[in-house]
């Protein structure tokens, strides 16, 4: 295995800052692959512990397709395809472990990928999701979150590029960082040439729990059209020590409260699954980790 760069920022910034991209050995080859279609159940849960790669093909009816990522050490790769008119909604869990996970998608006309990755306690995690609306009138919505504490890593790149007139993206990602945690996030919304009419937002809101822990947030736009509408912004906040000290004094124990406040932080994200058996179960899992935070 060699060293590979991975999450490569699209524009390159001062390399002091430390966020232009990572380093991660890669294996060669992967140990499985699964193709789930547009003829298969319109709701998918597959189980990943080992290297994997999956395709997710669009059909007739909007598909929902749930990867639990639990792997001590893999490689996802997801490629997802949307033809004219396809709806797709893709919940990643990626929980403990190291993984390197690269998700690739291409939207055709009117096509639409709805995006919900939540990422908890991952001890070393690259996420790379490239996104590629060609389509006319395509849309892509995602909604990323994660809790990390301890020296828990966690590396996202997300480059949304709008080549199809009247494209949309929207972006939500919210997060909790406790211990020593570092967190990287990189989030371009690029607009081509000839993407007239197109329009991309991006919001991240993190919440620190700790004095130790690293957060980095780069939001970039890249415009090459003038008939465009982009914005983008991050909320970075402390919890007020007064917060803790009043609900302790409730008698309220210290793992409750970042249990608390983990699930009020990503409450908005998990429901964005759109699968109640999931969202009870990530539920339960936020507050298991809290308690082994």
């Amino acid at each position: 295995m060699a060293a590979v760069k991975l999450n490569q920022l699209p524009a390159p910034t001062f390399s002091w800052l430390g966020v232009n991209g990572t380093e991660r050995e890669i294996p060669d080859d992967l140990a499985e692959e699964i193709v789930i279609s547009g003829r298969d159940e319109s709701v998918t849960k597959i189980d990943v512990q080992k290297s994997t790669k999956v395709t997710v093909n669009g059909g007739v009816d909007p598909q929902l397709v749930v990867m639990h990522i639990r792997a001590e050490k893999a490689v996802i790769r997801t490629a997802v395809h949307a033809d004219a008119g396809q709806q797709i909604r893709l919940v990643q869990i990626i929980s403990g472990g190291e993984t390197v996970s690269a998700l690739q998608a291409d939207l055709a006309e009117n096509a639409s990928l709805e995006l919900v990755q939540i990422y908890l306690n991952t001890a070393d995690a690259v996420s790379g999701i490239e996104i590629a609306m060609n389509g006319r009138k395509s849309v892509f919505t995602s909604h990323i979150g994660y809790v990390l504490a301890d020296d828990d890593r966690l590396d996202i790149n997300l480059n949304i590029v709008q080549n199809g007139k009247k494209t949309a993206s929207d972006t939500t990602v919210r997060g909790v960082l406790r211990g020593h945690a570092e967190k990287v996030f990189r989030g371009t919304i690029d607009f081509k040439n000839g993407a007239e009419g197109a329009s991309g937002t991006e919001q991240e809101n993190v919440l620190l729990l700790d004095e130790h822990v690293v957060n980095k947030t780069v939001p970039v736009i890249l415009c090459a059209e003038e008939d465009v509408v982009g914005s983008h912004g991050a909320t970075i906040g402390q919890i007020d020590p007064k917060q803790i000290f009043y609900m302790q004094s409730r008698g309220i124990p210290e793992k409750q409260i970042y249990e608390i406040l983990a699930q009020s932080q990503l409450g908005s994200i998990v429901k964005q699954i759109g699968d109640a058996e999931t969202e009870q179960a990530v539920g339960r899992l936020l507050g298991k980790e809290a308690d082994d935070a």
